[in-house]
């Protein structure tokens, strides 16, 4: 069943073989663990593996500005700006500074999700046809301006989007803010769930589910190192 299943590489070494390969092409994943752990740099990190394969990407930032996420993944060695037309942001954080917000694909907040979902697909028609690859950072920030029920109706216009463009969808959800009912809920709308915590000093993942995809539910424990991104050792 694995060997059957196309997949799209997570760019972390050491994690693709624990998933036959990566997650599955046509799938929505939540990324969970608590504040600092990695989680924005492993969507980074899986959104660069992509467009290095020359697949297009849209990233839908809520907790950050593009120039802040700019910033933190050259330190890796990953420059949004070299991959062109085939790359977009879509700016949900720059209202909260005060300021007009001109970009093109952005948008006055997380609360208005219909403007939200009308940007987004203005945001995929613009990098065009072909396989893609989706990030949202983050789900937490979205129930927060919403309601986890209009997150989740939300969340399945985003993923049946994603699915419709041969895309994987992964997004980011903060442990420690929400109630385990939410969690739950939110797990309702996802194919596959990869969590990450820290463990004394160490950094440890697990791939708690993931659909088609036969996997250990071992904790793993991983790097986070410059110029290289997250990484398995052991």
């Amino acid at each position: 069943m694995d060997k059957a299943v196309e997949r799209k590489s997570t760019g972390v070494d050491g994690l693709d073989e624990v998933l036959s390969g990566g997650f599955p092409s046509n799938s929505s994943i939540l990324v969970v663990g608590p504040p600092g752990v990695g989680k924005s740099t492993f969507l980074n990190q899986f959104m660069c593996a992509g467009l290095e394969q020359k697949e297009k990407g849209v990233y839908l930032t809520l907790d950050d500005a593009p120039k802040d996420i700019k910033e933190n993944a050259d330190y890796f060695g990953w420059d949004f700006d070299s991959y062109g037309d085939n790359f977009v942001f879509i700016d949900g954080y720059s209202w909260r500074e005060g300021e007009d917000v001109n970009a093109r694909f952005a948008i006055e907040g997380p609360s208005d999700l219909n403007q939200m979902n009308m940007t987004l697909a203005d945001a995929l028609s613009e990098v065009g046809s072909g396989s893609k690859r989706m990030v949202l950072d983050s789900v937490s920030t979205l129930v927060l301006y919403t309601d986890p029920n209009s997150a989740v109706k939300f969340l399945q216009v985003v993923g049946a989007k994603s699915k419709a463009s041969d895309g994987c969808l992964v997004m980011a959800l903060e442990e420690g803010v929400h109630d385990e009912k939410t969690i739950s809920t939110l797990n309702y709308v996802a194919d596959g769930m990869l969590r990450m915590k820290m463990e004394g000093d160490k950094r440890m993942m697990s791939v708690s589910r993931m659909e088609k995809t036969s996997h250990s539910r071992d904790w793993m424990e991983y790097t986070i190192k410059e110029n290289e991104g997250i990484r398995i050792i052991g």
